[in-house]
């Protein structure tokens, strides 16, 4: 019996091991888009913009004076992804769980994050350092004193590292930081809303105080959704919500610019520039002679079921919900041109990731609407039975996470829904681990009102596809 249970960690570890491996060896030195292009280009030059994260850039820096290119973020993104997954599963090997433990570690072989987890990318490092969050937190459940205060300390910076790689990664870390934090932070209503607010505002300063501190251009990044939402509430209302630019019928030019979709036509690098788009309100913000801030405001107050109109749409295409089919491609497969001639090498098993991740974006394995759907569920089972503060805050987190696009979405991708997709399957399975060990039950309307949460959505989704041309 003692020989059997020894092989449980062995075969845990090669499962972790082999999908770093694959990732490893399909994916080298590691695909890089024009996200990625542009911030290598920038730790090369020791010159950071704000557009995408800073830190990461800076980060990059230090580690490209070992290995040039993208292979050291690909690696870092990787130890980080599997061994966040890891310290999970050993979790649930401790608590006794050995089969879930298993389940845990296979998690990491899901579709979407096993092909994206190749690609150099922000989405993929900051749920990096949420994965190691989650699995300390877990983790410290098993130890005392320094080695439990540790644990804490480490994963409270994991969060903070993550929440500068995004603007909305304080919906994914605050949930984590409320479980991390000494109980004296939380006892009370009253203490646990300060809490939420103090960390939600540090999370929020963390990436303009990264950008101050490496002295980052200021792009005015956040300008594109803002943008984004004035044409879809012109585009909705009908009544122009754009400064006076000197365009003759706004609302007409408005329409042909307009992608429900994403922001890219009013963009710089757009095919055909829209006269309302980027450059125009970057000009406009130097000269500052409006508030393109108040503008926005003022647009969304005056017209709420225009911007409802437009957000809603954008989210619905966004984690693929009532649309015709799913994702067109889940991961890219090589890296745009580049000046140091950075290429992945074309592999069969770099096909055959890419295929098994595709073909699953056919499925609700997929599409963002069920993990989000997903996460929800565990979130509200969660509360009908004694679940820790710790399993409670990843379905959270996830959940939270995918949900913001809604607010803030910008553009159409799977690699937006890293986080959510990696954290709703482990919320599933820490859920699990915690009502086997424990022998508690689910509530039977909770466990109703679960099974319809994830049923409904995905049987919509379903019949949506079924239907639309």
């Amino acid at each position: 019996m003692t020989g059997r249970r020894s092989l449980f960690p062995l075969l845990i570890f090669a499962i972790l091991a082999l999908g770093f491996a694959v990732v490893a060896y399909a994916y080298w030195p590691g695909v890089m888009i024009d996200d990625a292009r542009w911030q290598y280009q920038q730790a090369v030059d020791n010159a950071y913009e704000d557009w995408h994260p800073p830190l990461m850039a800076w980060i990059w820096r230090r580690m490209a004076f070992v290995v040039p290119g993208p292979a050291p973020m690909l690696l870092l993104q990787l130890l980080l992804y599997w061994g966040g997954i890891g310290l999970i599963a050993w979790w649930a090997y401790r608590r006794g769980e050995r089969g879930l433990a298993i389940a845990i570690a296979c998690a990491g072989w899901l579709p979407a994050p096993l092909a994206l987890s190749g690609v150099v990318l922000k989405d993929v490092l900051m749920a990096g350092f949420l994965l190691c969050a989650a699995g300390m937190l877990l983790c410290r459940t098993m130890v005392q004193g320094r080695v439990r205060a540790a644990f804490t300390v480490a994963s409270i910076l994991c969060l903070f590292v993550a929440a500068a790689l995004r603007l909305n990664a304080v919906f994914a870390c605050l949930p984590l930081l409320l479980a991390a934090l000494p109980r004296a932070f939380t006892r009370t209503s009253l203490r646990a809303v300060v809490s939420a607010i103090a960390g939600a505002a540090a999370f929020l300063a963390t990436g303009p105080a990264v950008s101050k501190l490496v002295q980052a251009e200021d792009t005015k990044v956040n300008l594109s959704l803002m943008i984004f939402d004035l044409g879809g509430i012109t585009e909705r209302s009908g009544v122009n919500q754009f400064p006076d630019f000197g365009v003759r019928d706004p609302v007409k030019v408005n329409h042909q610019c307009y992608d429900p979709k994403e922001w890219d036509s009013y963009s710089t690098w757009a095919n055909r520039p829209c006269p309302l788009g980027f450059e125009r309100f970057d000009a406009l913000v130097d000269e500052g002679d409006v508030s393109v801030t108040l503008l926005w405001l003022n647009a969304i107050a005056n017209h709420p079921l225009a911007y409802a109109e437009h957000r809603l749409d954008h989210f619905n295409r966004s984690v693929w919900f009532l649309v015709p089919k799913g994702p067109d491609f889940t991961a890219w497969l090589q890296s745009v041109p580049n000046p140091w001639g950075f290429q992945v090498r074309p592999n069969s098993v770099l096909t055959s990731v890419s295929a098994y991740a595709d073909a699953a974006a056919a499925t609700p394995l997929g599409w963002p609407i069920f993990w989000i759907s997903l996460a929800l569920a565990v979130l509200i089972a969660s509360f009908s039975t004694s679940t820790s503060a710790e399993a409670r805050a990843i379905a959270a987190s996830a959940f939270l996470y995918g949900m913001s696009y809604l607010a803030v979405g910008v553009a159409v991708g799977v690699r937006y829904y890293f986080w959510t997709i990696s954290g709703a399957a482990l919320a599933a399975l820490v859920l699990a681990v915690e009502l086997r060990s424990s022998g508690a039950r689910i509530g039977r309307i909770a466990l109703v009102i679960s099974t319809a949460v994830v049923a409904i959505p995905s049987l919509l989704a379903i019949g949506a596809r079924l239907t639309f041309p």
